[in-house]
């Protein structure tokens, strides 16, 4: 069993013996405060007091959570005449210039055809051309040093016929703690919401195109080349779950990846909090994937993934693998190459992948999200030198 830091997580291992035997913790982590865009009414943190949010100071790294990166979401989009508009000229995404080849009018393909990666900060957008484009039931949250640029640019786009294809709607509004934010809607019904933030995570990067690199990539260097991308990352992906369900989904991630977790009451309803990354003194993680209960009618699954690094070594990663195939859950996508059933071959490849969040009494699945498991000695990993 790896070495625990804080005395908290006694309690939280305990339990989580009880609810799943022989689940082994990865590292160490306790429960994060709200994001700051979340105000509850009430809640379950019993590391940091939520009234701490409120503090000002340094925001100095006191730990660190299991799940390490939320590096990206896939779509599957009809085409990219708006697409690239959206993420790359809209968003202030940089365009990624493993995957610029595929945009050139040459014999070059990055892994397959028509495979863009917009890039913001240490995360990515896989967009990948399919017949039905693919709609996250909730939204992102994506983070800006300053929201003036993306004003200006919508601004400007509005009154271009052909930029205003790339997106259906923008407001800008506040939410339930007071501070703005831009809601824009593309043209497929995703849902985005940018606000402003500090900056987070500045060691790890993901490639820009640069406008200098005309040699390599032509005209594509000179139009969707830049410095680096506006969008400085994402914050955060919420997902809407059906009544009753947060709390075991938490559980889920608690007991199987040794997640930072918390649950709490937003607005009326149940919020699954699984945090990533750095946590702050405040108790605020780098990012987060939500869960919030909804009554509405959750649409059936429809093959969307993420991909997560998980642990700060190959010993968390493998560790994260048996409890993952203790827990029944280890999956093979026949929509991609690599085959992961075995320890051995997750070793091999550096991932597996799963889509279950099953109830840990009844083993019953409760909510389908595929998630590409990786460790940070995959090739891909951007913090790597």
């Amino acid at each position: 069993m790896i070495e625990t830091r804080h005395w908290e997580r006694n309690a939280r291992l305990i339990f989580k013996y009880v609810v799943v035997a022989f689940f082994v913790p990865i590292a160490s982590s306790f429960s994060p405060a709200t994001p700051t865009h979340i105000s509850p009414s009430f809640s379950c943190l019993n590391a940091v007091e939520a009234s701490s949010s409120n503090k000002q100071g340094p925001h100095d790294v006191i730990d660190q959570s299991t799940l390490t990166l939320l590096e990206h979401i896939q779509f599957d989009v009809p085409d990219h005449e708006h697409t690239l508009d959206f993420y790359l000229k809209l968003l202030g995404c940089g365009l990624d210039p493993r995957t610029a080849v595929n945009l050139m009018d040459n014999e070059k393909i990055f892994v397959e055809e028509e495979l863009i990666w917009p890039n913001c900060g240490a995360s990515q957008f896989h967009l990948v051309k399919g017949k039905t484009a693919q709609v996250l039931p909730g939204h992102i949250g994506l983070r800006y040093k300053s929201l003036k640029g993306l004003k200006e640019r919508l601004v400007a786009m509005d009154s271009t016929e052909s930029y205003k294809k790339c997106f259906t709607s923008c407001k800008i509004t506040k939410d339930s703690t007071g501070k703005e934010f831009i809601k824009i809607q593309d043209r497929y019904g995703n849902i985005f919401h940018c606000r402003e933030g500090p900056e987070k995570g500045t060691e790890l990067r993901q490639p820009i195109l640069s406008s200098s690199q005309t040699e390599a990539f032509g005209d594509i260097a000179i139009k969707y080349g830049m410095k680096e991308s506006e969008c400085r990352g994402i914050d955060y992906i919420e997902l809407n779950c059906p009544i009753g369900t947060s709390a075991k989904i938490a559980s889920f991630y608690d007991a199987v990846f040794d997640a930072t977790t918390s649950v709490v009451e937003n607005s009326g309803q149940s919020v699954a909090l699984v945090a990533f990354g750095a946590v702050d003194n405040n108790g605020r993680a780098s990012q987060y994937l939500i869960f919030r209960e909804s009554s509405s009618e959750i649409p059936e699954y429809n093959g969307l993934h993420m991909a997560v690094y998980v642990g700060q070594s190959q010993r968390d990663f493998e560790q994260a693998f048996r409890n993952a195939e203790m827990a029944g859950i280890i999956w093979v996508n026949p929509r991609f190459s690599d085959k992961v059933e075995t320890l051995d071959e997750a070793r091999s490849l550096l991932q597996f992948r799963f889509k279950d969040i099953v109830d840990l009494k009844s083993g019953e699945p409760i909510f389908y999200l595929e998630h590409e498991i990786r460790s940070v000695e995959h090739e891909s990993w951007p913090g790597k030198k």
